[in-house]
């Protein structure tokens, strides 16, 4: 067996080169070693992925993604991006893995979206602290039984199409319902504009309304973000080998867009939706808590134009208008999400507490 550690600088020879044509499952995507190795908060010398293998089997892989803390290079830590081993060969790999990506970032690392599972390791280690965040809000605008089921009961994945068939027949039914229920939503009287990039006036806007966050990503980060994704559409040729990837990469539709809010002249809010397979998400949002309504109400339209199934949104700004004005859901719920914070960054947690909906790799999938 053979341990290997792929640098930042590494990544792009490593996904073209013969090891990687010959692993299986692929331990990175092209698309992704192309993206991480622009990352603009990485340094070359950065570990971005550890590796190991038996022959041309995959046995375990642990990603890293270089970060700052409060968008400072003088504070640089992780996050963990992924953990595999496999199911038979790779059990007693977990752990060991791990360990040795954890040194590699100076035990500085930190993950916002853990499984109860990965959690339930972590706490084992005692390495990391776990601060509780403040609840999500997840909006159904359709029903989708039939893919809530077989994520949370596995067993009722052999029903999959009857359940789609179910959630035609009563979205059907609730359609002239949802269309007046709607259509308030339509027409919002506040100036909208799509962007593909960010001009300085947005830059500053971003560092205005970041001053206390955890991660604090630039302008510059975000369009990084924007232009250099993980996922791939399934009728992208590009496509080919890379289903051999232990994570979920390929998807039917996936977007990403800026969209600038402006009232009475004045720029209000700065919005990143992304929208995958239906679900449509709002990594980074900045706005005045004074003005969370409007931001909400463009948040609302995106969803209808783009004719998403779920909203899920974790800023607690927006949260709070979600719970309290009119809405377009056919129902909602609270959500949680589960953090962890390596000890040596702790301080520096206490010190810059917010998250946004996208940090760590959460916006990339």
């Amino acid at each position: 067996m053979q341990i290997t550690e792929i640098k930042v600088s590494g990544l792009i020879d490593f996904a073209q080169g013969n090891l990687w044509q010959n692993l299986s499952p692929k331990p990175i995507t092209l698309l992704r070693a192309f993206s991480q190795s622009k990352n603009p908060r990485a340094n070359a010398d950065d570990v971005a992925l550890l590796i190991a293998y038996e022959g041309n089997q995959l046995l375990g892989l642990v990603g890293l993604l270089p970060d700052f803390i409060h968008g400072e290079s003088s504070m640089p830590a992780s996050s963990n991006s992924c953990w595999w081993v496999d199911p038979q060969k790779g059990k007693h790999l977990a752990v060991p893995l791990f360990m040795k990506a954890f040194a590699l970032c100076n035990q500085k690392m930190f993950m916002t979206d853990c499984t109860p599972h990965t959690l339930q390791i972590l706490v084992r280690t005692n390495w990391f602290d776990f601060p509780e965040t403040p609840s999500g809000m997840r909006g159904f605008l359709k029903l989708n039984l039939h893919e809530v089921l077989p994520s949370k009961f596995p067993s009722t994945w052999k029903f999959k199409n009857l359940l789609k068939l179910g959630d035609y027949c009563l979205n059907t039914l609730l359609f002239s319902y949802l269309k007046w229920k709607q259509n308030r939503f339509r027409k919002i009287g506040i100036e909208v504009e799509y962007l593909s990039s960010l001009n300085e006036e947005m830059h500053q806007f971003i560092d205005v309304h970041s001053h206390d966050e955890f991660i604090r990503r630039s302008g510059f980060d975000l369009e990084w973000i924007v232009q250099n994704p993980w996922i791939s559409r399934i009728n992208n040729e590009k496509c080919g080998v890379l289903e051999e990837y232990p994570f979920s990469h390929l998807v039917k539709h996936f977007k990403q867009y800026f969209v600038k809010i402006t009232d009475s002249g004045q720029s209000v809010g700065l919005v990143l939706i992304s929208l995958r397979d239906g679900h449509l998400k709002v990594p980074y949002s900045y706005f005045h808590e004074n003005h969370a309504q409007q931001v909400i109400k463009v948040i609302y339209r995106e969803c209808l134009l783009q004719k998403a199934v779920t909203l899920t949104v974790f800023s607690p700004g927006l949260v709070k208008r979600m719970s309290t004005d009119p809405q377009p859901f056919i129902f909602k719920k609270r959500i949680k999400r589960l953090i962890a914070i390596s000890k040596q960054l702790s301080d520096s947690y206490q010190k810059y507490p917010v998250l946004q909906d996208g940090d760590g790799d959460i916006v990339f999938t």
